[in-house]
């Protein structure tokens, strides 16, 4: 839509994580840092927590690039609310081996053979775990379990747990001080300051192409930060309406009026009246004079319209084109 109206080369705000868009802001260069230094000690865990949408899995993406060319054995699971048996399966399985039927003492069994193998060749093995929080107290036991495996005096395994701010929470508690004695390094992934937010949007429109057309106002830079609060999903969600907006509206620049009438959209949509209920927080400087002037119906049913006759054109295009029967 927007990207060939703007001549971008590709899509500058998606939502999937793809570590080619990863901007070196000061906290993901730190979190990166932790991971090689967890990597070189060789032992223990090491943690990353991050707010929802902060890049934390980029930043596992990034790490997995770097481990290509080393000698090191990874996989990487997703967390979702497994329990000690759970956890078993799913590291068999993200390991490639058997784990149906199996009792817990065989699931156990069999990955420390197959680790106690790695070892032998003298190969490093490291399990990373994304959205670690949802882990339960027994899964979390039985990753520090498996984490005190060695031969020749090395540890057998290491394991990077990634996940939201309530994974620290919950290794502060007191019943984890066996756990937390068993990590070596630990970082939490703040957002981005107001600098680094101009930065990185400005990062992400330069890699597709991006020659100041849209141009954006200072005042635009400034809302998409006090609207995202430096969450680089929540600066995606934004940009990328904003620039359908540009596109349904042909604007070749962008002013603060634009990104607040794109915001109040999205928060009616999701039943929001005055307050920025899809971001969930109000902006600190934020006035009643100024959401009202945003909500102004007659002009969002004008850009309905828009969007329909666009889509209309659209679908009368393709289906011209043979692409759609």
């Amino acid at each position: 839509m927007y990207q060939e109206y703007y001549n971008f080369t590709g899509k500058p705000f998606q939502l999937i994580p793809d570590v080619k868009c990863l901007f070196a802001s000061r906290g993901h260069l730190q979190a990166l840092s932790y991971f090689n230094y967890g990597l070189e000690q060789g032992e223990g865990f090491v943690t990353v927590t991050g707010e929802i949408g902060a890049g934390k899995t980029t930043l596992i993406q990034a790490l997995l690039a770097e481990l290509e060319d080393k000698n090191v054995v990874v996989a990487t699971m997703v967390a979702a609310n497994l329990d000690a048996v759970g956890v078993l399966e799913m590291i068999a399985s993200v390991f490639e081996l058997p784990h149906e039927n199996m009792s817990k003492v065989v699931l156990l069994k069999t990955i420390e053979n197959h680790f106690l193998k790695y070892r032998a060749q003298g190969q490093n093995i490291l399990l990373v775990v994304d959205e670690a929080q949802t882990l339960n107290a027994d899964a979390l036991e039985e990753l520090r379990i498996l984490s005190n495996l060695e031969k020749e005096g090395r540890a057998v395994m290491q394991v990077f747990l990634v996940g939201q701010a309530e994974l620290r929470t919950t290794i502060l508690s007191k019943e984890f001080e066996h756990l937390r004695q068993r990590i070596i390094a630990s970082y939490h992934l703040d957002a981005l300051t107001e600098v680094e937010t101009i930065d990185y949007i400005k990062f992400r429109l330069k890699s597709v192409g991006w020659e100041n057309t849209p141009s954006l106002s200072k005042e635009v830079y400034n809302e998409l930060y006090r609207w995202s609060n430096g969450i680089p999903r929540r600066v995606n969600l934004l940009c990328d309406r904003l620039f359908v907006y540009g596109y349904l509206e042909e604007k070749s620049k962008l002013t603060k009026r634009d990104i607040m009438l794109v915001v109040a959209d999205m928060n009616k949509e999701l039943g929001g009246e005055k307050t920025n209920e899809f971001l969930h927080s109000v902006p600190v400087s934020s006035t009643e004079q100024e959401v009202d002037i945003i909500l102004d119906g007659s002009d969002i049913n004008s850009r309905l319209d828009k969007i329909e006759e666009k889509l209309d054109i659209l679908l009368d295009t393709l289906i011209k084109s043979k692409k759609i029967k």
